[in-house]
């Protein structure tokens, strides 16, 4: 906000302009989007805020009347269970129907800036171009990465965020104003274990919802965590480490197996650098399948973002780490592309 409006407020000189953020108020000791319409610099450049609206409220054609400019102000996790690039790819879309300028105000992801784990995945329909299940790029470099898809007449300007290096894409670690992709847990290390544990929640398991550490751990009423740890034993998974540990949920929000005491099994980051999300994801997926079968109900994550297709193949006793390798042409490729577009260093 503070580089848009002392650098860049002239690409909305006289524009009627819709402010789009999930995040109304003050944060991070900047004003609300809504207390701009009184500083004396947006006046000057007659910069006229018209609203301020949900990302929701900004796919809907109503929103847009009498609208020529807009400031998209909205995070991305940077993984594929909390992305919003097909959130954010429709709203420069209906922007360049009504012939609306859009100004990106940029986010980091939470979860590195370096970091790219497939699978892959393709969040933006009718698009050709693949990405990780997490991907280190921020929203004004996945805009651009996409820009080939938005329509003709797309009138998009990214404002990056000022003082900012990739190795510092990790949380508030970035210096700027941050919010938690996912609203229950706080810590970077706990949100790239929720990245990899939020694909399983059409599954049977608990992912620790309404306990003192959620999505750091599952558990169940018939899972025998020391055979599922003795099958995962085969399969090292770098960065991360497996304790077997009892838990109780009480009033989850998931609704699964509240004020019952279940075997669990604990996830503890070691090393973050070195954590595959998707491979976690999978490895602990078939690990599970392979000692309870159907008592997982793993068919139940198929619409799973990013990873509903490959866990429907360990569903069908695909093997995990397979399905991962033959994915690294393509993330090879989507490291080549992605560099080309970055915005940081």
């Amino acid at each position: 906000m503070t580089v848009l409006v002392e650098d860049s407020l002239r690409l909305l000189a006289g524009r009627g302009v819709v402010w789009i953020t999930e995040h109304p108020g003050p944060r991070g000791g900047l004003p609300s989007p809504s207390d701009l319409r009184d500083d004396g610099r947006v006046r000057r450049m007659n910069v006229h805020l018209l609203a301020v609206i949900s990302p929701d409220s900004a796919l809907n054609d109503a929103s847009w009347r009498g609208v020529n400019g807009a400031v998209i102000d909205i995070a991305d996790g940077g993984f594929a269970a909390r992305s919003s690039i097909a959130k954010l790819h429709g709203i420069v879309a209906q922007a360049a129907r009504h012939k609306a300028r859009v100004v990106i105000l940029d986010h980091p992801p939470s979860l590195g800036g370096e970091q790219n784990n497939g699978p892959m995945w393709r969040p933006v329909t009718g698009s050709d171009v693949a990405i990780p299940v997490r991907y280190g790029l921020s929203v004004g470099e996945v805009l651009r990465l996409y820009s080939a898809s938005l329509p003709d007449g797309a009138d998009l300007h990214v404002v990056p965020a000022r003082g900012v290096r990739r190795e510092r894409f990790w949380g508030n670690e970035s210096k700027l104003p941050w919010a938690s992709p996912v609203d229950e847990v706080k810590s970077v290390d706990d949100i790239l274990l929720a990245a990899s544990l939020l694909p399983l929640e059409g599954t049977a398991l608990s992912l620790g919802r309404g306990t003192a550490y959620p999505f750091t751990q599952v558990g169940a009423p018939w899972l025998n965590p020391k055979r599922v740890l003795d099958e995962l034993a085969d399969r090292p998974l770098p960065g991360v480490r497996f304790t077997e540990e009892r838990f109780t949920p009480h009033s989850p929000t998931d609704g699964k197996y509240d004020g019952v005491s279940v075997p669990g099994i604990r996830i503890e980051v070691l090393d973050r650098e070195s954590v595959q999300t998707g491979r976690l994801t999978l490895d602990l997926a078939w690990a599970v399948w392979k000692v309870h079968g159907d008592s997982l109900r793993l068919t139940g994550a198929g619409a799973a973002p990013g990873l509903g297709a490959a866990l429907a193949l360990v569903a069908r006793g695909a093997d995990p780490d397979s399905l991962v390798d033959a994915s690294l042409p393509a993330l090879v490729a989507f490291q080549k592309k992605a560099r080309t577009i970055q915005l940081y260093r």
